[in-house]
């Protein structure tokens, strides 16, 4: 299975896109990883899940989004797509048209710092689903 990141504009230069390319690395140890960054999202025409991540979207554990992705993986779905949009949201269309959306909060995080985190999170995941020590 392959993980597509699809961003609203471009990382930042810097520790950002620094932490961006070291969490896409440790997850490429476990899955393709592939980051899409576009002016505008539109969602991908590639079989797959599409999820949107979204402040009204679902909440889940790290633990639970590990057993979703451990649920796909299994499944032998061909690619999970995580969409985030941009400074001022993203277009209400996409959400109509993805397969669910994920809140890490209620709160409105700045759009880079929300790459560092979703890629973090499916980092984490990944170690969870292997047992490692990452998660502890």
């Amino acid at each position: 299975m392959r993980i597509v990141f699809c961003f609203t504009g471009k990382t930042f230069k810097g520790p950002i896109l620094d932490l961006v390319n070291d969490y896409r690395t440790r997850i490429s140890k476990y899955a393709p990883a592939e980051i899409i960054e576009s002016k505008a999202l539109k969602k991908q025409a590639r079989e797959g899940i599409h999820i949107l991540l979204s402040p009204t979207g679902k909440h889940l554990t790290s633990e639970a989004l590990a057993a979703f992705i451990e649920k796909h993986l299994n499944k032998g779905t061909k690619n999970l797509f995580f969409y985030t949009g941009s400074p001022i949201g993203h277009d209400p269309l996409l959400e109509k048209q993805v397969d669910m959306t994920l809140s890490f909060s209620s709160m409105t995080f700045n759009h880079q710092i929300v790459r560092i985190m979703l890629l973090e999170q499916v980092y984490r995941a990944f170690t969870i689903i292997h047992k490692e020590p990452y998660h502890k």
